[in-house]
């Protein structure tokens, strides 16, 4: 999963901390990363909103814990990053638009503020 969330190789540890974060809360991942793959959809390509609430295996927005199979062939940098996750106490990120960057964040109310900020909600 961490190979396919992040193109910015320093990023990698931080999408880390939020997975082993959620997992440890036992919270949803959320990860498009794991939908795309089951779905078969590439990431040049937005999700629509009856995709994210498919049933497969692989929605991890729906589904709790790690999905069914690995998604990828990770390089050994996102092994690396799975097996030490940077000691941060994020639970949420977003990608910059127009960029590889994500922005990170323990809070939800912030990662809700951004996502309408940068246009990836309708929401108010």
């Amino acid at each position: 999963m961490i190979e396919r969330e992040t193109a910015a190789p320093e990023e990698r540890r931080l999408v880390s901390a939020v997975i082993h974060n959620r997992l440890k809360l036992g919270m949803a991942l959320g990860i498009d990363a794991t939908l795309r793959y089951g779905l078969g959809i590439p990431g040049t390509r937005p999700l629509t909103k009856a995709q994210l609430a498919n049933r497969t295996p692989y929605n991890t927005r729906i589904h709790r814990g790690l999905p069914p199979t690995p998604i990828a062939n990770p390089g050994v940098p996102s092994m690396r990053a799975a097996a030490r996750p940077a000691p941060r106490n994020y639970l949420y990120y977003l990608r910059r638009p127009g960029s590889i960057r994500h922005f990170f964040t323990a809070s939800p109310e912030e990662f809700c503020e951004k996502a309408r900020e940068w246009g990836y909600t309708d929401d108010g």
